[in-house]
């Protein structure tokens, strides 16, 4: 059997002399090469099936001889074992980066490895084309290897340069869309790119287009170009149904003319899957020679895992909005907020905070049920809620609650609120002038028309999270929150569409018209409350659209209020003559004064049967 050939390449007399020997005794044909360069001619003339090179070597190294090698398709398949004393990483890097097969520490006491390594090498390698190989021999010299080494080395360089760059670009962005513009700028490096695109896919039959018009050509060849992109994207990807598109023109079209002569489409992988494609374009007829492809090539390859991550961060952004978006229809966005920003706390944690409370219903809404169809009922009211909790968003309150037809609201928490009772009087006056919003026509309304009250209170309440582990609602709790309740419920009894608390009045009494109504003992509670009824405008003075239930006469409310002072003082008559005063001037206008005509019954009734020395004026109420 023929010897198998070995090529050495070792500037060391002594340990060339001991690596031949052995590999003489191996049964091994051999031959030496002192330096880079006349080990490359000898690969031409001896002919190796296999090469041994040091590292370091006069002019050239072994790493860049191993280079040039493997850059050639007659040559590429022969196996280089790396044989060197240098540092283990910086020598397997130069390795890696030139292709060598095998690295091993230069030392005559690995040479039992060095052997076993060869004949694996040897057996598993395809066999070089050593007839090109001889006809290559036959045009080479020393001139033409060093133009070819330093080509070679130049490109190398400017890969290395170009994917440095690349690096120091993407640590800087921060979305695809920025990712996409870096990677356009960069392609103008390696090649001219004078119209280009990237094409990604982007999930669930989504696509996302840039384009880049460098070189402003037409708005015509432009689109032309787009139309040959996106054909050939469908073509590699034949089974991606696109059902949408968003597009990213990064230059105008401009009045360049001239015929796109030269075009490539290159494919980006990720996780070892093809997900986006780029397309290029050069009026130069066949511009992509093989140097410009490699450097593409190599670019691509490294810019591809950039791309791949910005599409994964700009996913997981989209989810984010959706999920707080979704979440938001269970959870105000503050709360979602500060859940988020202390997931590592207990998420049970409470705390005393003055808030103002808010409750909503709907006047006569058993009624409505009870003759207008289940779905059409769901139907309204989830239009209804969607029209009043946009107004006490509005207002910076957070939606607590629907119970039934009723709407809890919170102003002040978690998120707090420079006058949170104002906040609540303003979001309530909105709700009521947003009712004509609400479209009735599908439900079966009573005799009195559609309507609703609103009831606030403002003072202390626990906020937090309450419940179990496995559900929690953020809400608040308290006899503030009662109380709130019990003013919506007085709505209806006084026929005013809202009532605060005295508590509430006093935080918010300089920013809003108020209306003395009564002193009342709410059911559950023994000591008496104030409530106050709230108008949006003074008779005359009022909005395009503003609700009559909201406008008061001033000279009727200034007569009111004297006659609810003499009402206090017992003197009966007095009062009433104010308060027929106020009901009259209120009829005069066309308004119905219910507080008013209230009084009037009142005064006649102790004008006839006076009340006990401790009266005080509290009504007592014994219903919700």
């Amino acid at each position: 059997m023929d010897k198998r050939r070995v090529l050495i390449f070792e500037d060391s007399d002594i340990f060339a002399d001991m690596l031949l020997e052995f590999l003489d005794g191996e049964g091994y044909e051999t031959a030496r090469a002192v330096n880079g360069l006349e080990g490359i001619k000898q690969v031409y003339s001896f002919l190796p099936e296999l090469i041994i090179t040091d590292v370091e070597m006069p002019l050239f190294k072994g790493y860049q001889a191993t280079r040039l090698l493997k850059s050639r398709p007659s040559t590429r398949t022969i196996p280089v074992i790396m044989f060197t004393s240098l540092g283990e990483s910086k020598d397997k890097f130069w390795g890696v980066q030139a292709g060598a097969d095998y690295y091993i520490e230069k030392s005559p006491e690995n040479f039992a490895e060095l052997s076993k390594q060869t004949a694996r090498l040897l057996a598993e390698s395809v066999p070089a084309d050593y007839g090109q190989i001889k006809r290559e021999g036959k045009r080479i010299n020393d001139n033409s290897l060093i133009e070819m080494v330093n080509n070679l080395l130049d490109n190398k360089l400017f890969q290395t340069t170009v994917i440095g760059l690349l690096a120091e670009l993407s640590a800087k962005l921060s979305s695809l869309e920025e990712v996409a513009r870096g990677v356009f700028g960069l392609l103008r490096n390696i090649c001219e790119s004078e119209i280009c695109s990237m094409m990604i896919k982007d999930g669930d039959n989504s696509l996302v287009v840039y384009n880049a018009n460098n070189s402003g050509y037409t708005g015509e060849i432009a689109e032309d170009f787009k139309a040959v992109a996106i054909a050939d994207f469908n073509t590699r990807f034949p089974d991606y149904k696109v059902d949408a598109k968003e597009v990213n023109d990064f230059f105008p079209a401009g009045e360049k003319s001239k015929r796109i002569e030269s075009y490539i489409m290159e494919t980006l992988k990720s996780s070892g899957e093809d997900f986006a494609t780029v397309h290029i374009g050069n009026s130069i007829k066949e511009y992509f020679s093989p140097v410009i492809v490699e450097n593409l090539q190599v670019f691509l390859s490294a810019a591809a895992p950039i791309v791949a991550n910005a599409l994964r961060l700009r996913r997981m952004e989209i989810l984010q909005k959706k999920t707080r978006a979704a979440f938001a229809r269970y959870v105000p966005i503050d709360v979602m907020d500060e859940i988020i920003k202390k997931s590592d706390s207990p998420v049970s944690q409470s705390e005393t905070r003055v808030v103002a409370v808010l409750f909503s219903d709907i006047v006569s809404f058993t009624k409505i049920s009870e003759k207008t169809p289940a779905q059409e009922m769901v139907n309204f009211l989830n239009a209804y809620f969607s029209i009043q909790c946009g107004e006490i968003v509005a207002e910076g309150g957070n939606v607590d609650k629907f119970i039934g037809d009723a709407i809890m609201a919170i102003f002040g928490a978690p998120k707090s609120l420079e006058n949170a009772a104002a906040g609540a009087v303003r979001a309530a006056l909105r709700m009521i002038k947003a009712l004509p919003r609400a479209d009735t026509s599908k439900i079966i309304l009573p005799e009195g028309g559609f309507g609703a009250g609103v009831g606030i209170n403002y003072g202390d309440c626990v906020v937090g999270n309450i419940g179990f582990q496995d559900k929690l609602d953020y809400t608040v709790i308290g006899d503030t929150v009662n109380l709130a309740s019990r003013m919506e419920g007085l709505t209806r009894y006084y026929k005013q569409p809202v009532l605060v608390s005295e508590f509430a009045y006093e935080a918010a009494k300089d920013e809003f018209i108020f209306r003395k109504v009564d002193n009342v003992r709410v059911k559950g509670k023994n000591k008496p409350v104030g409530i106050y009824s709230v108008y949006d405008a003074f008779r005359g003075e009022e909005g395009a659209g503003t609700p009559r239930n909201l406008v008061v006469n001033r000279d009727a409310l200034d007569r009111y209020h004297k006659g609810l002072k003499l009402f206090h003082m017992r003197e009966w008559e007095t009062a009433g003559r104010y308060f027929t005063e106020a009901l009259e001037i209120a009829e005069k206008d066309g308004d119905a004064d219910f507080l008013s005509a209230l009084y009037i019954k009142r005064v006649e009734e102790y004008a006839r049967n006076p009340p006990s020395p401790d009266w005080d004026g509290t009504v007592t109420m014994t219903e919700k």
